[in-house]
């Protein structure tokens, strides 16, 4: 499932040494989102470490789908109510290891860090 042009758009993107930072805009009209706590949506965990992985995807432009080999660490600081479109900033630092990627990534707004993520990506075959 792509979520990339469905739930958020990237706005903007900056290259800062390893480190990208990518400008999201997330939508509030995803509409999974309304049943997940209906009257008071919450962007979902899956929602995020998905967005997490399409990321590196267009970071690394290898061609070929990854996925998540192992998850070392990975926080939910805050949740992110979706009563309306948000802009988010979403960082990630990739690190190659033969043939696995190492991610470390923050999901935050200019107030708050939502989400910290550390992560094994491989290409699924």
């Amino acid at each position: 499932m792509l979520l990339k042009d469905n739930l958020y758009h990237i706005i903007d993107s900056e290259k800062a040494g390893d480190t990208n930072s990518y400008t999201l805009r997330v939508l509030d009209t995803y509409p999974p989102l309304k049943g997940h706590f209906p009257g008071s949506p919450v962007l979902p965990g899956v929602c995020i470490l998905q967005m997490f992985k399409e990321l590196a995807e267009t970071e690394l432009a290898i061609g070929k789908p990854l996925g998540y080999s192992e998850i070392k660490q990975c926080k939910f600081l805050l949740p992110i109510a979706m009563e309306k479109s948000i802009d988010l900033i979403a960082s990630i630092t990739l690190n190659q290891d033969g043939e696995c990627w190492s991610l470390s990534g923050t999901l935050k707004n200019e107030a708050a860090i939502f989400t910290t993520l550390k992560a094994v990506l491989t290409t699924k075959q």
